[in-house]
């Protein structure tokens, strides 16, 4: 098994191939390279003076579904099912690629 040092899993690694699960969880929290910093911030939903508040409920960094699930369980080390892990990490993948979909949706109809 790989040994992944804080600095790796935190900010340099470029993905979490190789990760324990825990590791996996905190790789997509905090790593730049990880699925939640490609999720849309605030600043991504307004467009002129317009504000996409259905899609920023959806699809925000902060509200999002499964980065939630994430920072739930990221204090629970090894309490949950790697399969569940799996699971809400192609979700999450998915809900990105309709976040910004939606987004450029909104704006060209607006």
């Amino acid at each position: 098994m790989i040994k992944f040092t804080t600095e790796q899993i935190f900010e340099t690694a470029t993905s979490a191939k190789g990760m324990t699960k825990d590791q996996t969880v905190m790789f997509h929290l905090y790593n730049p390279n990880g699925l939640v910093a490609k999720l849309p911030d605030f600043d991504d939903f307004c467009h002129g003076d317009r504000f996409f508040t259905g899609a920023h409920m959806l699809y925000g960094k902060y509200d999002n579904h499964y980065a939630n699930w994430l920072r739930e369980v990221v204090n629970k080390p090894g309490r949950y099912k790697k399969w569940t892990l799996v699971y809400s990490l192609n979700e999450l993948a998915k809900d990105i690629d309709r976040a910004w979909q939606v987004i450029a949706e909104k704006k060209a109809a607006a």
